[in-house]
């Protein structure tokens, strides 16, 4: 009797703890009635099952048609409100800007990351990082003529890479990858490394297995709980140890510096940093080692990742469509002829380029919701409420593949943004591939530089054919930020 008495208690003490559990869960998961109109979702998980079934996009696309520009969608545990429409994200991020300018506090923003760098932070410790942030990289030509020597430089080193290649079938994601970031770890780190370096395509490897796993990881990232299971069922002890290897990696750079550093001659982005470090109080926390480390990676991934997918973007363009490839030669021809490279002087005068790349950015997506906003106190938008502790998205996708913005928007088609006079049209400014607002993306200018000169020396020298013309890779792109082109292979035939 004791024993059935005992195992009784057990049992309604369990029941209780369970039922106490999920109010606990019901209350914390309380809006506002007037909250953005969105789906009711399911108990615990929300609307996960609706976006595993039909992919993010696709699944705020149908939203959107069904409840307006602004609506909220329940992802676990997490809110989110999402902004749609020229008209509508303007209005948040720009003319709203100081409601709508934060990063909401998630398991990797505030437990790995601890909302340090520029990417993550928020409120007065991002203003001061990303102000110091500016002012070092300028002091290197970021945003300046005086960098596109440099820019330059790793081209000639690009285009003799792509030389040996001899005419041969090849995947140049690789190549492409390691140029590009060359040029940012110039700024950054005082070098470049060599196509072949082991421990360079490491950290490359390590970010690339990050935006793999944060794919994967919805359902982790937006039931924090999870984390606590054992085992690794949904990779976030990983994504953890790729994390602390990368900030390892950062650290070791600064070491490195602090070993050869001398203030009168600063080399590069760390020199700069361990020289203020020296003046401002041991105290003030954006002169912190941990906040360079997140810098530092904020710029290195920032300074490839984009710049990468968008050149692999236009290169797949280009090989499916030989008369956009042979019109973009030509116009490289009028311009600049065959005896010198490209200049960024020239770009003013090439505007079937400036269709050809914003078309590239517009239809390769590569960050269609942006980074997440997220809402540090309760507000208003639109006579809706907008609840703290909510995450925002910039849905830039509303934009790009919107129809009455872009007729056949599932086309590559870069004659929509010129017009009758041969010149760009106005649409380009609906092409917010580097988000808006306080939030855009701040190498930008360097971006726009490195697709001018990589894209453009490549096709002055060079006929992108494809591995087999009757069967293309298929075009779509992947799932994910950034969000890039299918695996491919191409042909580079040297133009005498």
């Amino acid at each position: 009797m004791l024993t059935e008495w005992c195992a009784s208690i057990n049992g309604w003490t369990m029941a209780i703890v369970v039922i106490l559990l999920f109010l606990l869960l019901y209350w914390s998961q309380q809006w506002p009635s007037n909250i953005p109109p969105g789906p009711t979702g399911y108990p615990v998980v929300g609307c996960l099952p609706l976006v595993r079934r039909n992919g993010l996009k696709n699944t705020l696309r149908k939203l959107r048609i069904e409840y307006g520009d602004v609506f909220s969608i329940k992802l676990g545990q997490t809110l989110i409100v999402v902004i749609n429409g020229v008209d509508a994200l303007k209005e948040a991020f720009i003319k709203r800007a100081e409601d709508f300018s934060d990063r909401p506090d998630t398991y990797r923003s505030a437990t790995l990351i601890k909302s340090k760098g520029i990417v993550q932070a928020s409120g007065q410790h991002w203003k001061h990082t990303r102000t110091f942030a500016l002012g070092a990289l300028r002091e290197f030509g970021f945003g300046k003529k005086s960098l596109e020597d440099r820019v330059m430089e790793e081209i000639r080193i690009f285009l003799e890479v792509m030389s040996e290649q001899n005419g041969k079938v090849y995947d140049p994601k690789n190549i492409i990858q390691i140029s590009i970031s060359n040029i940012i770890c110039n700024i950054v780190f005082g070098k470049r490394f060599e196509h072949g370096d082991t421990k360079f395509w490491h950290l490359i490897e390590l970010l690339e297995d990050v935006f793999r796993l944060n794919r994967a990881g919805t359902l982790a990232a937006n039931i924090p709980w999870l984390r606590y299971l054992p085992g690794d069922f949904f990779n976030i002890k990983k994504i953890r140890n790729n994390f602390y290897e990368s900030i390892n990696y950062m650290q070791q750079q600064i070491i490195d510096h602090r070993n050869t550093f001398d203030p009168e001659n600063p080399r590069d982005f760390i020199d700069v940093f361990i020289k203020e470090q020296s003046r401002q109080d041991p105290d003030n926390t954006v002169f912190e080692d941990f906040n360079l480390q997140v810098t530092l990676l904020n710029l290195f991934v920032a300074g490839t990742e984009t710049t990468t997918t968008t050149i692999r973007w236009t290169i797949l363009q280009l090989i499916y469509n030989q008369d956009i490839q042979r019109r973009l030669r030509q116009e490289i021809d009028h311009v600049v002829g065959h005896s010198r490279f490209p200049t960024l002087e020239d770009r003013q005068n090439m505007p079937y380029y400036e269709a050809v790349i914003t078309e590239a950015l517009r239809f390769g997506n590569i960050a269609p919701l942006s980074v997440p906003h997220g809402a540090r106190k309760d507000f208003e938008f639109r006579g809706m409420a907008i609840p703290k502790g909510c995450t925002i998205l910039a849905n830039l996708d509303s934009v790009h593949f919107d129809p009455n913005i872009f007729k056949d928007p599932t086309k590559f088609n870069p004659e929509r943004f010129i017009g009758e006079d041969g010149k760009l049209n106005g649409k380009e400014k609906f092409v917010m591939a580097f988000s808006l607002g306080r939030r855009i993306c701040l190498g930008e200018p360097l971006a726009r530089m490195e697709l001018f000169l990589f894209v453009t020396s490549l096709i002055q020298r060079f006929e992108l054919l494809p591995e087999y013309p009757d069967n293309m890779p298929t075009g779509i792109p992947n799932i994910g930020i950034p969000s890039g082109p299918p695996n491919y292979r191409i042909k580079a035939v040297k133009i005498n």
